[in-house]
């Protein structure tokens, strides 16, 4: 994709059991002002898992990566859920390729029921292949369209349907966000310096705005935007919002 004269450079980083494809509506309307840059974590979409290590600092020197091809100076990140999750690694291990972060539904810590979310799903996901997989993105699609939009639900679980080639891929991404229980990640963001916002779904019932009020207070001058009465996909349920939200605050800070 070419790049807008003198544009800033916005790496997008998808969720757990996404690619690239649900950015489609941040692609379309961000491209016309900023050169959009969007890929597959790695073992999702087209990205092979290779020597996955299920760490969330491989996944954020993947991202190091990504942006070292991309652009030759540092790159605005926007991550959602487990994207913002990457983003925050990443800031911390790569801070002079950070420009500024956009966490999106995202968290910083992962407490006793994030640890069951994750051990349930690697444990039936161990057992049953992508079956089993098919079966659990399937209901947790469910909690990310908080309007019941038909068509939408059906567009993020077509995405989510073809995410995934080899189990072992959502595997290594789940025990990579496991590891955020030991605290170490929430405990490191006052290292940040970078312009931070944090945009938190109302409803989301998986990264609620109480885990986005954690980021926020926890990396310096960061701010946050609840957009009331979504779900967790908030970038497709209010992608509109999401697209002038990302916008102004990458103007107003570059």
């Amino acid at each position: 994709m070419s790049s807008p004269p003198g544009a800033n450079t916005a790496v997008f980083i998808h969720g757990l059991s996404d690619t690239r494809e649900v950015w489609s509506r941040q692609v379309e309307a961000l491209s016309v002002s900023m050169n959009v840059v969007t890929y597959d974590v790695r073992g999702f979409g087209s990205s092979p898992l290779g020597t996955g290590n299920g760490t969330v600092e491989q996944l954020a020197d993947d991202l190091a990566q990504v942006i070292s091809a991309q652009t030759t100076g540092p790159a605005w990140l926007v991550g959602f859920s487990m994207g913002g999750v990457i983003a925050q690694r990443f800031a911390l291990d790569f801070p002079e390729l950070a420009r500024g972060l956009v966490l999106i539904a995202s968290s910083c810590t992962v407490g006793r029921a994030g640890l069951e979310f994750f051990d349930k799903r690697i444990s039936e996901v161990t057992q049953g292949g992508l079956e089993a997989l098919a079966t659990l993105s399937a209901g947790d699609a469910r909690g990310c369209i908080a309007s019941g939009n038909v068509d939408l639900l059906a567009e993020y679980r077509r995405i989510r349907s073809s995410s995934v080639k080899d189990p072992n891929g959502y595997l290594n991404a789940c025990q990579a966000m496991r590891t955020l229980a030991d605290g170490s990640l929430a405990a490191s963001l006052g290292q940040i310096s970078c312009p931070t916002l944090v945009i938190a779904p109302e409803l989301d019932p998986y990264c609620p705005p109480k885990a986005s009020q954690m980021i926020v207070d926890a990396i310096p001058g960061a701010t946050m935007h609840l957009v009331e009465g979504v779900g967790h996909c908030v970038h497709m349920e209010a992608g509109a919002a999401v697209n002038e939200l990302v916008r102004q605050f990458i103007e107003a800070h570059a």
